[in-house]
């Protein structure tokens, strides 16, 4: 594995296992659910781009068909987008 492709990897395991950790503590309420949104976005940006990563890895190496990781990168990076998207408005407006 490429060092860029590690850092994805890892960058999705620590930003769900602080989102996790945040929920939680909201739900003890110590915490606001906007300060969720936020890492939730991120992992689901970090995750997207682990898929393509991924995506692109199996075409290059193994002549396979990486086409659904890709679809699914860019799923998770659009709804990423959305969520911190819609965070950043609701706070605006």
């Amino acid at each position: 594995m490429k060092i860029s492709q590690k850092i994805t990897a890892m960058l999705v395991i620590i930003f769900g296992v602080i989102t996790l950790c945040l929920a939680i503590l909201s739900l003890l309420r110590y915490f606001k659910t906007d300060i969720i949104m936020i890492f939730a976005g991120l992992t689901q940006l970090f995750l997207g781009l682990n898929q393509i990563s991924i995506g692109q890895k199996i075409d290059l190496e193994e002549k396979g068909n990486g086409k659904n990781n890709k679809i699914v990168g860019i799923f998770s990076i659009i709804v990423g987008v959305i969520i911190i998207g819609v965070f950043l408005v609701e706070k605006i407006v």
